[in-house]
């Protein structure tokens, strides 16, 4: 619990949200018993199975790399070039 708590107070001093932490940590367990028990239902199949499954896999993966790519653009554009300082 020492440990925990010195990696909590660390991790508030250099700026990490330490919410996403603990979300991690209390949820990851069951996230990972899901996953295997959908796993062995499905013999391995991952989004192979349905076609419904795969469109909505594919719908899902366009959506975040559109908005990844949105951000990466809207950063720049923000950013603004560059100038040397004089």
């Amino acid at each position: 619990m020492l440990v925990m708590g010195v990696l909590g107070w660390i991790m508030e001093e250099n700026g990490f949200p330490i919410a996403p932490a603990m979300l991690g940590l209390v949820l990851g367990e069951m996230l990972e018993q899901n996953f295997m028990t959908s796993m062995i239902k499905s013999d391995g199949a991952f989004l192979v199975e349905r076609p419904i499954a795969g469109v909505l896999g594919a719908a899902t993966l366009l959506i975040w790399a559109a908005m990844l790519w949105r951000g990466m653009s809207r950063s720049t554009v923000l950013a603004g070039p560059t100038s040397p300082a004089e």
